[in-house]
């Protein structure tokens, strides 16, 4: 049997791991990517950038500059991070997609057979979150994709710890074209709708 066929056949319950402190998946296990947080930035700094991929002309150029009493709109664009490379004093900006080599993230995952659980960058970041394939959307790969995690990755109270040397990203396959339809669907008007309600702000700013 393949790991693909077998990782099909296991489930990952994480209620009977949220109380152990860190063990191990005992077999790989199958996932579907449902969602994808980047953690390492504030949920108004991503509901700015998701508001630009909604209309590029509804989002503030430079949310710094006016909170220094300065306003510039010399682009449409929103400068959402730059990044310093300490090592050679190199700027690494992203004004397209808003990510970096530096974000850390969170993933919404699902198994075979509908057990949802939290899975974290681990001491890693994952590549294929940073494919950087997608310029529609902040997000570099459509959600809906199979992920396979290995045996022997790390759990923490519950929580799935990835590494890339613990996982592997297989992307949509065609069985899953309903899956991926319902979840990439208005994905812009989602994760903007997602965070105006975590920032508890009324829909319609």
């Amino acid at each position: 049997m393949n790991s693909l066929a077998t990782a099909t056949r296991n489930q990952f319950i994480s209620q009977h791991f949220a109380n152990i402190p860190e063990t191990q998946t005992q077999v790989p296990i199958l996932f579907y990517v449902i969602h994808i947080h980047n953690i390492s930035k504030s949920r108004l700094n991503q509901l700015d950038q998701w508001k630009e991929y909604e209309d590029p002309n509804s989002v503030s150029v430079d949310r710094v500059s006016k909170s220094k009493g300065k306003s510039k709109r010399g682009s449409n664009k929103v400068i959402t991070l730059v990044e310093m490379d300490s090592e050679n004093g190199t700027t690494n900006l992203n004004a397209n997609t808003g990510w970096s080599s530096n974000d850390v993230y969170k993933l919404v995952l699902k198994d075979n057979f509908d057990n949802y659980c939290y899975a974290y960058e681990y001491d890693d970041k994952l590549s294929f979150i940073r494919t950087n394939n997608n310029s529609e959307i902040p997000l570099s790969i459509p959600l809906g994709g199979r992920l396979i995690v290995n045996k022997g990755t790390t759990i923490m109270n519950g929580m799935l710890m990835l590494k890339n040397i613990n996982c592997q990203y297989l992307g949509i396959d065609e069985r899953d074209t309903r899956l991926f339809q319902t979840l990439n669907s208005n994905l812009v008007g989602k994760y903007i709708s997602v965070l105006k309600n975590e920032l508890k702000l009324p829909e319609k700013t």
